[in-house]
């Protein structure tokens, strides 16, 4: 019985001390959670910081080693702080493409060749260090087929540029985003995440459509429209109404590479990746051979031949139903662009090899 009593008096006097035992252990295993909460919450955002560094170089490592293979004729060139160093001279010559023709074009002579196309041909060319210019049916209008890509690509890098997006936000790819046609994308499962970066490279080096319309939707609500940018550069809106199927003007694809010459040559966050696209578009080879992936089918292959060049040419082609063309900055000693429409199809491979040698002859004497 005293031994009964003794326990039943200790118990006030223990209970206290037991809970607040308790309340400690309750804290203690709180803090536990919360510091492994915390540490979660860290290593998932460096994985995706280091996810977002992967991707980065994945589209940007190749990027110097890439502009340092080139032969410039110039060593002293120098674009957006890159320095293009010239190869030796028999490598030079292994790549050559065109002879140097006796005579310069003429405008006359150019004229004289063109006009022989009637309305199914126009030509622009700008030079960039004079500012000297030639064209021809530089206000027919054409679809624009895949060139949009190139001009959105540039309101896409110049969003990022002032901090609208995010270059390294994540994207879903889904089924309402799903359209045929070039790229690789439409062989992914839904689902497939991606960047704007990686968006942004499927689009241009691999003329991606289904890329190309997740970047109008994701820009679709930006501050600055599209038009709003298209009025900045001075470009003609009445043909860029519909982003995904923009008319296009040999004059006003002019505008749109001008634009993105100056992107490159003024201080900027992204144009060594857009840069890097343009230089490697559908795996184009040194000879500047376009190769578009899967154009019939899984793994069917098609070598179109558009523009081509000594020096290396950052462009962007387009091809539809009537619609056969291609774009270009020239990075030759004296850089220009050349942009060529036509409404003709594959057939028109020799006569956009000819204008390639027209216009880099053309071009020697400025």
């Amino acid at each position: 019985m005293r031994e009964l009593e003794t326990r039943n008096t200790r118990r006030p006097t223990n209970q206290p001390a037991r809970n607040v035992r308790r309340r400690k252990r309750r804290k203690s295993r709180g803090f536990v959670l919360l510091m492994l909460l915390l540490m979660t919450g860290a290593m998932v955002l460096g994985i995706n910081a280091l996810r977002n560094i992967e991707t980065n170089a994945a589209w940007a490592s190749p990027f110097r080693e890439r502009l340092n293979s080139f032969t410039y004729a110039s060593a002293d060139l120098e674009y957006n702080g890159f320095s293009y160093q010239e190869e030796d001279a028999n490598t030079y010559q292994q790549w050559t493409v065109f002879e140097e023709l006796e005579d310069i074009p003429t405008v006359h002579e150019l004229d004289t060749i063109f006009n022989q196309f009637g309305n199914n041909l126009a030509v622009f060319y700008k030079n960039l260090v004079t500012g000297n210019t030639y064209m021809h049916n530089p206000d027919r209008i054409f679809f624009g087929a895949s060139l949009s890509k190139a001009t959105h690509a540039l309101y896409v890098y110049t969003l990022a540029e002032r901090g609208l997006i995010d270059m390294y936000a994540i994207h879903t790819f889904t089924a309402a985003d799903y359209w045929g046609g070039t790229g690789i994308l439409r062989f992914e499962p839904a689902g497939t995440r991606l960047t704007t970066r990686e968006l942004l490279g499927h689009s241009i080096v691999y003329s991606c459509n289904i890329a190309f319309r997740m970047l109008t939707r994701l820009t679709s609500g930006a501050s600055l429209s599209f038009n709003d940018f298209a009025i900045e550069i001075g470009a003609d809106t009445t043909l860029t109404r519909d982003i995904i199927s923009q008319n296009a003007t040999a004059r006003d694809i002019g505008v749109w590479f001008y634009a993105i010459f100056n992107y490159f040559q003024n201080p900027n966050l992204y144009g060594q990746y857009f840069l890097y696209d343009l230089l490697n578009t559908a795996e184009t080879s040194h000879h500047y051979f376009t190769r578009w992936e899967g154009s019939f089918g899984v793994g069917g292959d098609i070598n179109v031949s558009l523009l081509q060049s000594d020096y290396p040419l950052a462009r962007k082609y387009g091809w539809s139903t009537n619609a056969f063309h291609d774009a270009a900055i020239v990075y030759g000693e004296s850089p220009y662009i050349l942009v060529v429409l036509t409404n003709m199809d594959r057939g028109a491979h020799d006569l956009f090899k000819e204008i390639s040698c027209l216009m880099q002859n053309f071009n020697r004497q400025f």
